[in-house]
């Protein structure tokens, strides 16, 4: 038998009720767990237990109690692992890279942040198609 182990990150995200919960939480600045609970439609147990999961990876955290009341927001933000379908939930825009001075434009970003990072790149011999922005979507 041969085993294969993801990235428990990839992993977590693909479990329905954890992924709702962590799309949920991207599309707003904070919610309380009961909000959570309403949106995501589960019970206050199977509820916690995500979000202990999410919280345990860093993706999520429980950032201020107010009495009873505790508030949630996206930690870290990461792409969301393709779930089988076509659809790029998390993507914000796309830039096409066919037109020579927007692909100069993007290389010349490129190098700059990696020089920002510290990172060699060799994009001169790269050709660029297009740039994909993900992260959160705002209203």
């Amino acid at each position: 038998m041969v085993r294969i182990h993801a990235d428990p990150v990839s992993t977590a995200l693909m479990h329905p009720t954890r992924r709702s919960l962590y799309k949920t939480l991207l599309n707003g600045e904070e919610f309380t767990t009961v909000q959570l609970q309403n949106l995501v439609k589960v019970d206050r147990y199977n509820l916690y237990h995500h979000l202990r999961k999410l919280e345990s990876l860093g993706l999520v955290m429980n950032h201020r109690d107010q009495g009873r009341t505790r508030w949630w927001c996206v930690m870290n933000r990461v792409p969301l692992p393709s779930d089988g379908s076509s659809s790029t939930d998390n993507s914000l825009a796309s830039i096409d890279l066919a037109n020579p001075r927007v692909q100069a434009a993007a290389k010349t970003m490129l190098r700059e942040l990696a020089n920002l990072a510290g990172t060699n790149i060799d994009i001169e011999t790269a050709t660029l198609e297009s740039l994909n922005i993900t992260g959160r979507k705002t209203a």
